[in-house]
């Protein structure tokens, strides 16, 4: 989504990520009865992306903010780089001239 620059005529991303699993769901675990199993992977990668900011007094929290922070720099400059290389003939050292990087972790 672009969104305007106040009182400019720049316009900027706006990137919201949701992390999905690699794998929907587990069959395997499914038809041996193991329920909870079969959507782990599932539960894990949405709760990557569900609720940001955790309290990060304790080792889990620190350990969610860390993977949660890897996850959202890294899904943003994917798509960042997917769109600079998506112009025929982009030459890589443009890079610099074209785009910049802000990340804002607010809490």
């Amino acid at each position: 989504n672009m969104i305007p620059g106040f009182d400019t005529y720049n316009t900027n991303n706006l990137r919201l990520w949701r992390s999905l699993p690699a794998e929907e769901f587990n069959f395997d675990d499914f038809n041996e009865s193991r329920y909870a199993e079969a959507i782990e992977a599932r539960r894990r990668a949405e709760d990557l992306s569900a609720v940001l900011y955790p309290n990060d007094d304790k080792w889990e929290g620190k350990l969610l903010r860390l993977r949660q922070q890897y996850f959202f720099v890294c899904a943003s400059l994917q798509d960042l780089l997917r769109e600079f290389i998506r112009k025929p003939n982009r030459d890589w050292n443009e890079l610099p001239a074209k785009v910049a990087v802000q990340m804002n972790d607010t809490h």
